[in-house]
Formats: C-alpha cells, sequence, structure tokens
C-alpha cells in the first residue's frame, strides 16, 4: 500500500489534500459515489461532468495518482468517497485527516 507523503487541511475552509507523489500534477478526474455504492471516476460521458468536484484525484503524465483532494473534511460522506477510492488503489489514507495533517512535518 502506498503511503502519503504529505497530507494538508486548510484551517479556513478545511479544503483537505493528501499527497502521494512529488510527480507533477497534469490531468484530475472528479470521482463520485454511484447509487450501487462503488466510487468511480467521472469521465466525460457520466452525468457529473462539469458539476463542482467535490472529490478530485490528481494524475501525472503517466497516469499515476499524484494526489487526492477533497473539497471539505467536515462531510463525512466525501471524505468516504475518498477512503473508498484510496482503498480501491491501494493507497493509504488517514483516519483522521485533521490529526494526520497536524503530524505532517511538510504541512
Amino acid at each position: 500500500m502506498k503511503k502519503p507523503i504529505r497530507i494538508t487541511v486548510d484551517p479556513i475552509s478545511s479544503l483537505g489534500y493528501v499527497k502521494y507523489s512529488e510527480e507533477k500534477r497534469t490531468s484530475w478526474i472528479p470521482i463520485y459515489r454511484e447509487p450501487d455504492g462503488s466510487v468511480e471516476e467521472c469521465g466525460s460521458e457520466d452525468g457529473h461532468w462539469g458539476e463542482p468536484t467535490p472529490v478530485m484525484v490528481e494524475f501525472d503524465d503517466r497516469d499515476e495518482i499524484v494526489a487526492i483532494e477533497i473539497l471539505s473534511i467536515d462531510a463525512a460522506d466525501l471524505v468516504s468517497i475518498a477512503r473508498d477510492y484510496a482503498r480501491d488503489n491501494d493507497l493509504e489514507f488517514p483516519d483522521d485527516l485533521r490529526a494526520a495533517a497536524a503530524r505532517d512535518p511538510a504541512a
């Protein structure tokens, strides 16, 4: 399981950012919870495209995951989407983002 290299939480907006790679982000895609409970990436053919992106995954030029961004870690459903996506992609994800960010010396 790949561990995060940096975890940050904006103290004002509660935006959370879990970084897994120092590679430059070259693309991003929103992820959503589907009606069946699964978490999926949203493509341009999906009905969600163009909507606000409460949970976003960033990729490098090799389509490796660089980071997961969560619009508000105060929204448990958004954190759950990010956590499930991380698990499905063999990425470690903190149980408590604020506590993890506070312990992160790079934050």
